[in-house]
């Protein structure tokens, strides 16, 4: 078995670094519950409702094919599918590493690809994201099938293969696929604009390929007619985000343009460069141990060299990541820098081929005089192997260093909040409460089946439901049912002025829920 472009080593290697990846993941993957955007990645796709913007009508539609494999309760099968993406991800690196290194030693090339998909695997933002249901897992991996899928494209186009262009048509649809599950993958645009012409300099004189390929990018984004075809179809999905039934709530939904304001003006960007990179920095730094992004830089030198166009391919794919994700102000901005994490592992393993290759030849050379042959190839081999051993401590290190501060497989604390309130809460009654706790609730609701009875009402429900605000929500209720509240921090004080309250523990150590007895 051979993937295409690539030595049956290179692709077993490919294999092998997927399944310890994954090896890994399931060891210290979430196994139940999350709380904040994991729940709703959870209870979404099995329920067939609709996400936060942008929709991400892909992850639904994939996750919900995902969430009807016969074994694991359905939050288990969830976190699965991004410990498959990662680790799927992590193999094809092996494949772009193996076809942009030049060296001619099968095994060397393997054995740093190896390096580079390790790196990548443990690297702290794939690894921290490969243990959760997340809509980045998939972005990650889809991104990753596209920079492959272009490379062979490449690599086609030089052994003047027939076939060569359904490479590109392939990756057109990958990219419409991947629109529909994160608009981050929008951002390879300016790097696959240049890769054309790096392939083809008169790409433009063949319009049948480009027509077909801007065919398939459309196709691959009709995915979002799961939106509308949802949204109009009844009974209500459980979770309706922005209610996107008419034209102006799709847009806003789609179009994402409740985020508009976590978007920095340009000159405010350049204003705040110098902050603003030393949090991306120190998200940087924390993907690979000790001299990772030295080895790294020291790889992308050498693709520079050697090919100056696919340097300027991935340079422009990380100067977008980087730029987007340090200009966005979302609450957890870390999971944006995956692919600059993937790039990064690339280049490693460039290096790691070319040094290993490089000390190989020079010991041979070196004991010419000394050595007969038989002898001359063992310290080459020797040689080859302390710099792929030594490169191996890069990965090795951040499975070490990171392992525990990853292990998720004990955390159960999102299934035993929510049990601790369901347990408390007298029949019929409503909850109000935010983001990071509703979710949770909500799995356990319309997935699992649990207290039908209770009404839980979130901060997206008070505007989308017509409450208005969370006052209005506990008026509505108030002396009808029991009221009760999960007070996000910023409500506490507004919450206790206005009503009168009493408190109600809940698991230890995560906020308890206010009881609403009546006005103050």
């Amino acid at each position: 078995m051979r993937a295409p472009y690539a030595t049956a080593e290179l692709t077993w290697t490919a294999v092998a670094v997927a399944l310890v990846a994954l090896a890994i993941y399931l060891r210290t993957m979430l196994p139940a519950t999350g709380f904040w955007d994991t729940a709703e990645a959870q209870t979404v796709p099995h329920t067939l409702s609709i996400f936060h913007p942008t929709g991400f009508p892909t992850y639904t539609l994939v996750g919900w094919a995902w969430s009807q494999i016969p074994f694991g309760d359905v939050a288990w099968r969830m976190n699965l599918l991004s410990a498959v993406c990662v680790a799927a991800s992590a193999g094809l690196a092996v494949l772009i590493i193996g076809q942009l290194a030049e060296e001619r030693h099968r095994w060397i090339v393997a054995a740093a690809a190896a390096v580079g998909g390790l790196a990548f695997a443990f690297a702290s933002e794939p690894w921290r994201n490969a243990l959760r249901a997340d809509v980045h897992a998939l972005h990650i991996l889809i991104a990753t099938l596209i920079v492959w899928m272009l490379v062979c494209w490449r690599s086609g186009e030089r052994q003047a293969s027939p076939r060569a262009g359904r490479w590109l048509m392939a990756a057109a649809l990958a990219f419409g696929l991947g629109l529909g599950n994160h608009p981050l993958t929008g951002l390879l645009a300016p790097g696959i604009a240049l890769w054309l012409f790096v392939v083809d300099r008169e790409i433009w004189r063949r319009w049948r390929l480009l027509l077909v390929s801007a065919g398939l990018l459309l196709a691959g984004l009709l995915v979002y007619v799961y939106i509308p075809i949802r949204a109009l179809t009844p009974p209500e999905p459980p979770l309706f985000y922005a209610r996107p039934n008419t034209l102006d709530r799709m847009q806003y939904l789609i179009f994402a343009e409740q985020f508009h304001n976590l978007f920095d003006p340009f000159g405010s960007f350049l204003t705040e460069l110098g902050s603003r990179w030393a949090d991306a920095e120190r998200v940087l730094t924390r993907q690979f141990v000790g001299p990772g992004w030295v080895v790294a830089a020291l790889g992308a030198s050498l693709i520079s060299a050697r090919q100056f166009g696919t340097f300027g391919f991935l340079a422009l794919l990380l100067v977008a990541n980087v730029g987007y994700a340090m200009n966005f102000n979302d609450g957890d901005i870390d999971r944006y820098y995956m692919l600059s994490a993937l790039l990064g592992a690339v280049a490693i393993g460039v290096a790691v081929s070319a040094f290993a290759t490089a000390s190989a030849r020079a010991f041979a050379e070196a004991s010419r005089r000394i050595c007969g042959v038989l002898g001359r190839r063992r310290l080459a081999v020797a040689a080859g192997a302390v710099v792929l051993a030594s490169a191996a401590l890069l990965p090795a290190g951040s499975l070490a260093t990171l392992y525990t501060e990853r292990d998720q497989s004990a955390n159960h604390d999102a299934d035993r909040w929510v049990a601790s309130v369901l347990n408390g809460l007298p029949p019929d009654a409503v909850i109000i409460s935010w983001w990071s706790y509703s979710t949770p609730l909500w799995y356990h609701r319309w997935v699992l089946g649990e207290r039908p009875d209770v009404k839980i009402i979130d901060e997206r429900n008070i505007l989308d439901d017509g409450y208005g605000t969370i006052d209005n929500a506990i008026e509505t209720f108030l002396g009808r049912r029991p009221v009760f509240v999960v007070p996000p921090f910023w409500e506490v004080e507004h919450i206790t002025e206005r009503w009168e309250t009493t408190s109600v523990s809940t698991f230890s150590g995560f906020t308890d829920l206010l009881r609403i007895e009546g006005h103050q």
